[in-house]
């Protein structure tokens, strides 16, 4: 199914989110602690910058609406939720780490958690808001979308960028 245009923005958003996700899949298991580093300060900069709004954007504009369909939305809301807090925990476990193999293995786990988050979200989410909510919902959530995140979305930070 086409993607509604309501919600291209989010859709964007998730094309550089797995950028991220193939970067850490590439580039983690042989790097020292230097580049493991690195990349770890790439991805606190897009998650701050980038996955957190997303993300907050997402849980304020689609939650209700997706927990008021019953199951599935019901279903589909405590994934979206679920999810999210998941990989908000291994950003925290990142951050927490004391040793670099446990920031490592935190790492890795984000970005498989991210990867099989953003493809059921554009494969059963998106396809699910599209083809169950009604004209009136989509134009709130795209307006909700408009307003708070930028017209253009943050770029993953790539190995040689600043």
């Amino acid at each position: 199914m086409e993607r509604d245009p309501r919600l291209l923005r989010l859709s964007r958003e998730h094309h550089h989110a797995l950028v991220l996700s193939l970067r850490i899949e590439r580039e983690l298991p042989g790097a020292g602690v230097t580049e493991m580093q690195a990349l770890y300060a790439d991805l606190v900069r897009f998650w701050n910058g980038g996955l957190q709004p997303h993300f907050s954007c997402e849980d304020e504009c689609m939650l209700a609406r997706l927990a008021s369909r019953a199951d599935p939305g019901l279903r589909l809301a405590g994934r979206l939720q679920r999810d999210h807090r998941e990989l908000e925990g291994l950003v925290d476990a990142m951050a927490s780490a004391r040793m670099p193999d446990d920031r490592r293995d935190a790492m890795g786990r984000f970005g498989i958690q991210l990867r099989d988050h953003i493809r059921w979200e554009e494969r059963e989410l998106f396809e699910w808001l599209q083809s169950q909510l009604g004209e009136e919902d989509l134009d709130a959530i795209g307006a909700y979308i408009e307003e708070h995140l930028p017209a253009e979305p943050l770029a993953c930070p790539m190995p040689h960028d600043p």
